[in-house]
């Protein structure tokens, strides 16, 4: 399947965003490193959840990268016939 522009964009930008976050989380580490030896145990605490959910967010963010590059973006997921049941007459048949 041949990606479009949108694709190709769309797989520059988060390979971008991916490099900044790591970036963030490089920066974190090191202002942790600095709260640890200074003996400031909030900051560490405070640290180690964002950098909880930073890396769970990086991970999330590497895996969709993988996704796009071989499989693009999936197509949406057609819509199915339904029975109505909110009490208001369905449809006539085409």
């Amino acid at each position: 399947m041949a990606r479009g522009r949108s694709g190709t964009v769309g797989i520059g930008f988060l390979a971008v965003w991916l490099v900044f976050w790591a970036a963030a989380i490089l920066t974190a580490l090191w202002y942790m490193g600095d709260a640890a030896l200074r003996g400031e145990p909030g900051a560490v605490v405070f640290l180690l959840v964002w950098l909880g959910g930073a890396g769970f967010g990086l991970w999330n963010g590497a895996r969709r990268l993988v996704r796009l590059m071989m499989e693009g973006e999936a197509p949406p997921k057609p819509i199915r016939d339904h029975t109505w049941e909110d009490g208001i007459d369905p449809p006539p048949p085409r």
